[in-house]
């Protein structure tokens, strides 16, 4: 069977993509009679480009690709067109309530057999709204590449990457700076550079999450899911701190006590806090979930239960019905 992995590298794809797309496209690629191709830009001056990259779609058993909410990018959408009779495979990322409508018509009629979603939520839905759809539960990986413990001494205590819930930031902040300790945090409008994230996390004691319904409600339309943020965190060594998403998917992948959780609005987070710092903040219990996140949770992981179930119809491990 010869799988086909539809990269959109070429594309200026957004930041969050290169810490998802290189390697979970790469695991697939590195897979027997599987490839990799690049979507080229709709240039002109890419005509050539073109022609290598649809000769290579050509012939293909499987194509897959990436989607962020309804669609994937046109020029890849364009590309898997060359190849009207191979099977088509998604996975979408942040498939948010208000797009499910358009996901489920677009899925059918591309015929994705499967199409897998990141959001437990959204899969639920999916399901019962378009009972013919071939959608299957995958929780989101991470690079454990990109983001993994270093040898170094944790001189920061806390680390927020990326989007903040205010409440919780600003009684974090009077905490740290209360008792002198290093706080550090993704400035807003500021994009950070490739890397820096996952240096700074892995110099942090405490690595902070929250579900993304906490900040941006209207965004994903009530779900309340497992993001990459939570992951991230364990595989570099961190101890998670922060509030749980409502959606269960914590407690079916991760263990409890590799988080401190707290008050999303910060009323409980000095006194919790002062205890688990003394009490030298369970890292046995976070090495215990490092060591799980990136052994069964890195992008390498899912590549290879994606193939498995493409090349092999084996059964999803995340089958809610199991």
């Amino acid at each position: 069977m010869r799988l086909v992995a539809i990269s959109e590298d070429r594309l200026d794809p957004s930041f969050g993509w290169f810490t998802l797309g290189p390697p979970l496209l790469k695991g697939l690629a590195s897979r027997q009679d599987s490839v990799l191709v690049s979507a080229p830009r709709l240039r002109w001056a890419d005509r050539s480009d073109w022609g290598r990259a649809v000769n290579s779609v050509r012939g293909a058993d499987v194509l897959f690709w990436l989607q962020w909410s309804s669609r994937p990018e046109l020029p890849v959408w364009l590309l898997g067109a060359t190849a009207p009779r191979a099977r088509r495979v998604a996975y979408i990322c942040d498939p948010w309530r208000q797009s499910l409508s358009k996901i489920g018509l677009l899925s059918r009629l591309q015929r994705f057999d499967p199409c897998f979603v990141t959001y437990r939520e959204a899969y639920e839905e999916l399901t019962l709204r378009f009972p013919k759809g071939r959608f299957e539960w995958l929780p989101t990986g991470v690079d454990i590449d990109t983001f993994k413990p270093t040898t170094g001494k944790r001189d920061i205590f806390a680390y927020w990457m990326g989007r903040r819930f205010e409440p919780l930031h600003k009684a974090l902040m009077r905490y740290c700076t209360d008792r002198g300790l290093e706080y550090r945090y993704t400035q807003l409008g500021v994009k950070p550079r490739f890397g820096e994230s996952a240096e700074l996390a892995s110099r942090a004691r405490y690595f902070v999450v929250t579900p993304p319904d906490l900040d941006n409600p209207a965004r994903t339309g009530g779900f309340s899911p497992l993001v990459m943020r939570y992951l991230e965190g364990l595989a570099a060594g961190a101890r998670l701190l922060g509030a749980l998403p409502r959606s269960g998917e914590y407690d079916r992948l991760l263990p409890r006590d590799a988080i401190l959780e707290v008050s999303p609005d910060g009323e409980d987070l000095a006194k919790k806090l002062d205890v688990d710092a003394a009490s030298g903040g369970n890292f046995e219990a976070v090495e215990r979930a490092r060591d799980l996140v990136r052994s069964h949770h890195s992008w390498a992981k899912r590549a290879e239960q994606i193939y498995a179930r493409v090349t092999e119809d084996r059964s999803s491990p995340f089958d809610p019905k199991a």
